[in-house]
């Protein structure tokens, strides 16, 4: 199994890089500062979680950048002022008892002290995670039984984000209308066993996937950024600890539902099974990390192509201009047509900070190296420093996609004395056929596995490798065709095409359009125009809030 290059190697640029600078900068201001992160409207609710999202983008930024922010040595020093007694945030419940948002709280703040002890070891973290393990989780595992098998209307019914709603009686005294929100501790319990193996916490650990099989998260109209953060979770703890077949099978066909059932035809998300109110960036990172670790796992390209998707039309239009990110309309729901924001412009204290690990890891996820091989899945340009068992490369990679499919490799430097086997990934829309590949100027000859053009090449100093393949408009099917029988969309690779504007226009499938060059072209019977999604961060914000780009057509 290839596996991604350690995020410390490597250095976006182009568009991912301005995101990711636009976004690092947001994290500086005063709402993510940590006396303003404890006092929070979050923070009674789910405590752990603001100021937990802040550690994780923070620490991720200091390894994707080589910059630290100057507020986040002064979140790890200062955490325990916010601990109580036993080690945690919040209120210390009887025994017996749990707050299902507590639960669900410190899953964020789990896992920013897991990534920081990652990037930089910390007996002090360390001992955070094994405290907050064994005084706050740990004693939930009996309480898993006790979850409730039924629907609580009054959790459906609830309209409000991250609300509790207290119980009298009980085990679970607490649940949140984030519902199962307590499952998604999943990613962060998963990750902390590789730090920190505390006595219990893998029993713990497969009572909740046991508990977590039998709930149906469309009955229970469930988050899906809670539902896919615990895929996530049993998914790594599949690859890493434990791969049986029913664990990935469960991922598999949970994702599975998740797609048909609560993804928009921007491939953002519903925020609840059954519910498109609005789309949450913080799933839509979910949801593309997920892929990709499921095409790591599986090899099925389909997964790959999802990720494209997800990433250069739901996540890209999720960032606004201050650099933050927030909840769009959901495409395809309920006859919607367009793309447009909603009313919550931006969620500071969840999105802004998550979207963060999506910007870092989609850097990371440029780059995979198995054995003899470097595979491409992604091509946003940047540099990277790859290590194999005869020596090191460094590649600075230059990429048009994917307004083009021109991307370029040059060697910067190499010590590798043997060839190495160079997979690019063939993206959805494009062919393999005519994909072309020049080292130094000289054509390669170019073989096919799968979805993958490789060639077998000497990599030294100085050397360039040259890929080109070619993009076209395609009048593509709805992600569900079911939900709007009669509509199409169009598409240049993985981006979406839209026309923007306040009315919906009709533009027939069999339209025959003209290329106008980046990505746009223009219907010859109508003289209308599609393009990508617009890029909110380069507008106003009032501009912003204005934008509606229709993206699905009758046929």
């Amino acid at each position: 199994m290839s596996i991604p290059v350690p995020l410390s190697d490597v250095r976006p640029a182009g568009e991912l890089l301005r995101r990711a600078e636009l976004n690092f900068r947001r994290l500086h201001d005063a709402e993510f500062q940590f006396d303003a992160m404890m006092i929070a409207f979050t923070a009674k609710e789910a405590p752990g979680d603001w100021v937990g999202r802040c550690l994780l983008a923070l620490t991720e930024y200091a390894r994707l950048l080589g910059r630290e922010a100057p507020h986040l040595a002064e979140i790890v020093t200062r955490l325990p002022e916010a601990f109580n007694a036993r080690g945690y945030i919040g209120e210390i419940h009887p025994p017996g008892t749990a707050d299902e948002n507590q639960i669900g709280g410190h899953n964020a703040l789990l896992r920013g002290l897991c990534e920081y002890h990652r990037w930089r070891p910390d007996e002090r973290v360390r001992g955070m995670i094994r405290t907050i393990i064994t005084n706050l989780m740990l004693p939930t595992r009996p309480l898993w039984a006790q979850y409730p098998e039924q629907p609580a209307q009054e959790l459906r019914d609830n309209q409000l984000v991250g609300l509790t709603v207290r119980r009298a009686t009980g085990a679970w005294r607490g649940l949140s209308t984030d519902i199962g929100v307590g499952f998604f501790t999943l990613d962060s319990l998963t990750q902390a066993y590789a730090v920190e193996p505390v006595p219990g916490l893998r029993e713990l650990i497969e009572t909740m996937i046991a508990r977590y099989a039998r709930f149906d998260p469309v009955a229970h109209s469930a988050q899906t950024h809670s539902t896919l953060s615990t895929l996530r979770g049993i998914l790594r703890w599949w690859r890493d600890v434990d791969p049986r077949p029913d664990y990935l099978e469960l991922v598999r066909t949970r994702h599975r539902l998740y797609r048909e059932l609560a993804e928009t035809e921007s491939h953002a998300n519903y925020n609840w099974f059954g519910r498109p109110d609005w789309t949450e960036p913080c799933a839509i990172v979910d949801a593309f990390l997920l892929v990709v670790q499921l095409w790591s796992a599986t090899g099925e390209a389909e997964y790959l192509d999802e990720a494209h998707r997800i990433f250069f039309n739901a996540l890209g239009h999720a960032q606004r201009p201050n650099g933050g990110y927030g909840c769009d309309l959901c495409t395809g729901a309920r006859g919607l047509l367009f793309a447009a924001p909603h009313e919550f412009f931006e969620a500071p204290w969840c999105c802004s900070m998550r979207g963060a690990e999506g910007l870092a890891r989609a850097a990371q996820f440029g780059w995979f190296t198995e054995a003899e091989s470097l595979t491409l899945p992604f091509y946003f340009g940047g540099t990277a420093r790859l290590d194999f068992p005869d020596g090191r490369v460094e590649i600075a990679q230059q990429s048009e996609y994917p307004l083009e499919g021109r991307v370029e490799l040059k060697m910067a430097a190499s010590t590798l004395t043997r060839p190495k086997t160079l997979r690019f990934y063939v993206p959805t829309g494009c062919a393999v056929k005519p994909f072309r590949l020049r080292h130094n100027g000289t054509p390669v000859a170019v073989r096919t596995e799968g979805r993958f053009a490789c060639a077998t090449l000497n990599l030294r100093t100085g050397d360039v490798v040259a890929a080109q393949f070619p993009i076209e408009l395609v009048a593509a099917p709805l992600q569900n065709p079911g939900r709007q029988p009669g509509h199409h969309r169009f598409s240049h690779g993985p981006l979406l095409l839209g026309h923007a504007g306040e009315e919906a226009v009709a533009l027939p499938a069999g339209n025959v359009f003209t290329p106008l060059g980046a990505a746009r072209y223009q219907c010859a019977a109508t003289g209308r125009t599609l393009a990508p999604l617009p890029a909110l961060i380069e507008l106003t914000e009032a501009a912003a809030k204005a934008v509606r780009t229709q993206i699905v057509f009758a046929d």
